[in-house]
Parts: C-alpha cells; structure tokens; sequence
C-alpha cells in the first residue's frame, strides 16, 4: 500500500491537517508581512529640493509667501496640465540678461501623504542615489533566490520542520535589527538575511501542506496556504495607515516570527513522506497514527509495514537537467516562474504610480488575490492544471497590454482605466502564481521534489530582482511612454509564458510520483491514457457512417 493511499485511508482532508495548515498558515503571513513592506519602507517618494535658510519648508505648499519662495527657488515644469517641481536642481542665481542658472541640491523635503518616515526619505536616497533605494527591494530578492537554492536542497536532507524553524529565527530576528540601522549597507545585509528567513520558510510550508494532504485535497491546501500571504498584505496595508514610520513597522512585523518560531519547535510535525523517504519508518508511523487518531479514523496495523518510499538514499537534483521528460519541463517552467513573479511584482511595487489614493490602490490589489485564488479552487480541478495556468498568463499580459492605450490616447477622465487593468493583470497573475507552486509540486518526484520547487522558485526570485529595474524604465523615459514602459515590457512576456506552458503535460487527479521510475510509469500511463482517448474518438466516428450504411441498405 503505498503512501498517498494511506493518507487516503486514514483521512487526507480532517482535523489534522486543518490543524498543521494552520500553523503553516502563520509562516505564510510573516512572508507576506515582509514582502508587502517593501511597497513602504522604500518607496518612490515625491520630493523636490530644500529651499535654502528655510527651516520649517515642507513638500506641501504651506501659503501663498511659502509658494512664491518655491517658484522662487525650484525650477518647474508642465505635465498634463499640472505643475511639476524639479528634483534635484535648485536656482543658485541670476544673469545680467535675466536668466538663472541651476546646481544640484543636497537636502530634500518629502512628501509625507503617505508614510512620514522611511529608507529612502531618512538616508535621502534621492537623485544621484536612487537607485540605492531600488537595491534594497533587489537584494531581498537576491536573498529569497539563495533561500531557495540552499534551504530547498537543506530541506530535502535535513527536514522540513528544522528549515522552517531556523528561517523564522533568522527572519524575525533580522528584521528587528534592521529597526536600529543606519547604514544602506548594513540595511542591504539585514534584508538579505531577513529574506533568506521568509523564503526559506514559505517553501517548506508548501512542500509540507501537500504532503500531509490526501491527492483531492493536495489542491486545495496547496492554493489555500498561498492565500494567507494576501492576508499579510492586507495587515502591513492596515498598520501602515497608522503606523507611518518604517523602523517601528519593522519591529511590529518581524517580532511574531520568534514566536511561531517557538510554537513551532513544540508542536509541529516532519512530513511523514520524508520521514519514510529516509527511511526513519518508526517516526513516520507515530505521525500517521497520529494523523489517525486526530481524524477519527484506523490505521490498520497490518499494513503500516507495507508503507514503503523506494527513493535513493541520495538523489542529486541535477538530474532535472539530464532526463529528457524532466529537462523539458524544468525549461519550460524557468521561464514562467520567472516571468509570473516579473508581472507579479511589477504590479505590486507599480502601485505607487498608479493614479488614486495609494492606502486604497494597495489594498484592492491585494484584495484581488481573494477572488483569484478562489478561482483555482472551483476551477482547478475541472479545468486542469495546464489550460488553466496557460489561460491566465495569456489573460494577465493581455490586461497589462490594456493598460497602455488609456494612458496614450486617453485623458484624465480616462486614468481609472489603468489602475483598473493593473488590478484585472493582479488577479490573473496571482491565479497562475498559486498554480505555479501546485504544479511543480505535482510535475516532480518526491526524491527531488523540494529541491526542484527551490531550483524553479530561485528563476520566480531572479524575476523578482528584476522587477525593481523594469518600473525604473520610467524615469528613464519621459512622458506618457514612460509611464506605460512596464506595462509594454510585462505584457508580452506574460502571454509568451502561457502559450509556452501549453507543452507541459497534465497532472490532475494523477497521484505524485516518488521516484525516478514512477516518472516512466507516468510517462507511459499518459501515453496510454493518450491512445484510448483516440480510440474512443475513432470508434465514435466511425459509429455514424455505419449506422449510416445499414440503413441505407
């Protein structure tokens, strides 16, 4: 009896596992606390030079004596009827003829609609060092691609329980530091390590969910557990509104990662699949009589003996790369899992130059992520992994392609249009998001399972890291052009992906493959399931033609 029929039989979807998602669910909100900070505690600030001998100047024009200083002062231009203040150049003094000359400034006052303090306001990443504000959403990134280099290969040898453990440590712990730091350099080292912690986290906590599920549940706990990140978003949207200054957010997201990594330590479980992959029978068994009794349900003593993995002791993940059925596929996912964290970062950190209350167009982006995960749930199953996931890229490039032609064509009356196709591309992208993770999960054996997530997950981060870059296109750009730049770049490379992932084979309702024979075993079930179908089609068509005969006779 092998083990998904075991978990079948002593419940894949009762109390248990309601239990374990639940303490997998808080990781999940952690991770999504972090990555939702990003949007705050280095935003793209709307700033202009200090006016020089003025000491109460601020962003906001205070009267009619504090604008004439500014226009006094600040060289100004025109955009769609509205006036916009130089960054970073400052009148310095006045020629013979009337004309005034300018120099770079060196201090800034910020606009604080939104946040009163951050990174890029209290170390004045501005002008000349802006791009050092843009590195510290990189280097997370960077870090979250190490964690899932390093803690997915650490998670197949050591267990899932301990990553998690040490990488909530690790978050938690960092992202307080990072509270009392000063220095860009040391907020980059922090980050990245408070990165490693999230990411390192967050993955397990899949790979965990779904291997205590039963396979018609696997699903639906898989998708269910990614929801919980929306609901991080929505927490760091809701403290931000009243907590304005990053350090103290900082300590307010990062201190409950000590403490779930404490409850953790205490009460939850190792994956009874990996336990039996290495061969530690004894533990696994405990946790599936445990499994039993919480469910209600038997474990016939008889059979636990008969639950085997007939994995390698040691199985090297490079081996995606050398079996021809796992190289198409790992190729092919690269891609989309980068391109699918692309758009669904770029969307996110986009928020900011969307037109509207920026509390407000946070929030419905997040809120958007409800519905689209609901989406996989009702739909997934009957659709199918692969049309489904397709259909989304295909329909979140077309969104964002949408997107460009109010902002070139339209007018202001017309503005609503994009933050409306910018929250429809969120909504698609977070649905192929969510199936991404399942379907990787389902496209591996257990052997190199997590190791292969953290591999397919490290290409999602180098999309991530590259998000930052594609939204700096513009300020490159001038213009209307430049404000649709991302929107052009994400588009296209959605819809490419979709179409791409039509190559991918079928994984739904089939049970999750162990070991590297049971990918033959799945290669040539989907090759025989394949030739019934075509004989069933030809037996249907040939039906008629003989009806067709008999009368006509």
């Amino acid at each position: 009896m092998d083990y998904e029929e075991v978990i079948g039989t002593i419940g894949g979807c009762g109390l248990y596992q309601r239990l374990m998602l639940a303490f997998l669910f808080s990781s999940t909100i952690m991770d999504g606390l972090q990555v939702g900070s990003m949007v705050f505690i280095a935003p793209d600030l709307d700033y202009r030079c200090a006016i020089p001998g003025y000491d109460n100047d601020t962003y906001k024009i205070q009267s009619e004596i504090h604008e004439e200083l500014i226009n006094e002062y600040i060289p100004k231009s025109e955009d769609e009827g509205e006036v916009v203040y130089e960054k970073c150049l400052i009148y310095f003094n006045s020629t013979e003829n009337g004309n005034r000359t300018t120099q770079k400034c060196s201090s800034w006052v910020y606009d604080k609609t939104n946040t009163h303090t951050s990174i890029t306001s209290q170390l004045n990443l501005v002008c000349d060092k802006a791009i050092l504000a843009r590195y510290t959403i990189s280097v997370y990134f960077l870090g979250c691609l190490f964690a899932m280099v390093v803690c997915g290969i650490l998670s197949d040898r050591f267990g899932r329980k301990k990553v998690i453990i040490v990488c909530l440590f690790l978050e938690g712990s960092t992202g307080i530091a990072m509270a009392f730091i000063s220095n860009i350099y040391a907020i980059y080292a922090l980050r990245f390590i408070t990165a490693v912690g999230g990411s390192g986290s967050y993955v397990p906590s899949i790979v965990l969910a779904s291997e205590v599920s039963s396979a018609d549940s696997r699903m639906k706990s898989s998708i269910a557990i990614q929801m919980v990140v929306t609901v991080g978003y929505l927490i760091v949207c809701l403290l931000t509104y009243f907590v304005r200054t990053w350090r103290t957010l900082m300590i307010i997201i990062s201190t409950p990662s000590l403490v779930f990594a404490i409850v953790y330590l205490c009460f939850l479980d190792e994956s009874p699949r990996w336990l039996l992959n290495k061969k530690r029978t004894k533990d696994a068994n405990l946790i599936l009589s445990n499994i039993a009794k919480l469910n209600k349900t038997v474990l016939p003593q008889t059979e636990i003996v008969n639950i085997s993995s007939s994995n390698e002791k040691k199985v090297e993940i490079w081996k995606m790369f050398t079996i021809p059925q796992l190289l198409k596929r790992t190729l092919i996912l690269m891609l989309n899992w980068a391109i699918v964290s692309l758009v669904y970062y770029g969307l996110t950190l986009n928020i900011g130059k969307l037109y509207g209350n920026f509390y407000m167009n946070f929030f419905l982006n997040s809120v958007v992520e409800f519905p689209a995960n609901i989406l996989c749930i009702l739909l997934l199953n009957r659709v199918g992994r692969k049309k489904m996931h397709a259909s989304l890229m295909v329909l979140a490039g077309v969104a964002c392609i949408a997107g460009i032609f109010p902002v070139l064509y339209g007018n202001k009356a017309h503005r609503w249009i994009l933050t409306a196709s910018s929250m429809l591309g969120r909504m698609f992208i977070t649905s192929a998001f969510s199936i991404v993770y399942l379907y990787t999960l389902e496209l591996y054996p257990t052997c190199i399972r997590n190791g292969a997530l953290g591999t397919m997950s490290t290409f999602a981060r180098v999309g991530g890291s590259v998000a930052p870059y594609i939204l700096n296109f513009s300020d490159l750009v001038s213009g209307k052009v430049g404000r649709i730049m991302p929107m052009i770049l994400m588009g296209p490379l959605s819809v490419i992906a979709g179409l791409l992932s039509l190559l991918l084979p079928e994984t739904n309702n089939r049970k999750m493959m162990d070991n590297f024979s049971d990918l033959t075993e799945s290669g040539q079930l989907e090759f025989a399931v394949k030739k019934d179908e075509v004989v069933k089609e030809e037996s249907q068509t040939k039906q008629p033609k003989q009806s067709a005969e008999v009368t006509k006779f």
